[in-house]
């Protein structure tokens, strides 16, 4: 019979999380249920052997018993509780696994998993900066860093009530360029308007979406 060694532990794959982002990040939607964490049955599993969740250091699900039908390789999906990921920040996430003949255990490698309901820009974001005279076939507007700005964040422009472009924040933007977003002027003239009011607003990776900026006006009369 196969068993675990403690001083020669059993290579485990990490546990998967399917709804994450690579980094770990967990968008805001998907915390107000369970979220589902996939861990492949080990080589050495036999029947009677339990896995568990581990989050923080903690156990968060009861004990998983191998079943005669579970084969290594399959994969076992076990269930995160969505009460245990209601603090922001970075959390660790492993499974144990526990032999029931000696009680000896192992442990998984763990991985991250981000939590940010926080949204981008907090209280404030300020307005777009746009060009003041004549602008030709595009008006370029530059938008100002906010709080929390990061590679991924989608900003969408509001003109007139109408949907405008949106950008997603490069890696450069954060420190080496200011985002820039061009307005072409046939959608702007399409708005049969002589002022175009426009607002964005920023939603983050996580799905936090921003209040609105403070709209600036721009004239379209020559």
């Amino acid at each position: 019979m196969n068993d675990m060694n403690v001083r020669e532990p059993i290579p485990l794959p990490p546990a998967v999380v399917p709804a994450a982002y690579k980094d770990g990040l967990l968008r805001t939607a998907d915390l107000n249920s369970p979220i589902a964490v996939e861990v492949e049955v080990w080589p050495a599993a036999e029947t009677g052997y339990t896995v568990r969740l581990d989050l923080d250091g903690v156990p968060v699900t009861d004990e998983r018993v191998i079943t005669a039908t579970d084969k290594p390789g399959d994969t076992l999906t076990l269930e995160l509780p969505a009460e245990q990921l209601v603090g922001e920040g970075v959390h660790t996430l492993e499974y144990r696994i526990c032999s029931p003949i000696t009680g000896a255990e192992a442990f998984s490698p763990s991985i991250p998993l981000i939590v940010d309901r926080t949204p981008p820009g907090a209280a404030l974001l300020a307005p777009m900066m746009l060009p003041n005279a004549s602008f030709g076939p595009r008006a370029t507007a530059l938008i100002p860093a906010y709080y929390g700005m990061e590679t991924g964040d989608t900003i969408q422009t509001v003109c007139n009530g109408v949907p405008g472009p949106a950008h997603t924040v490069q890696a450069q933007e954060l420190s080496v360029r200011p985002v820039q977003i061009d307005f072409e002027e046939d959608f702007l003239r399409g708005l049969a308007a002589e002022h175009v009011v426009i607002d964005y607003t920023v939603t983050d990776r996580a799905g936090n979406e921003s209040i609105r900026a403070v709209p600036v006006t721009l004239s379209l009369v020559p």
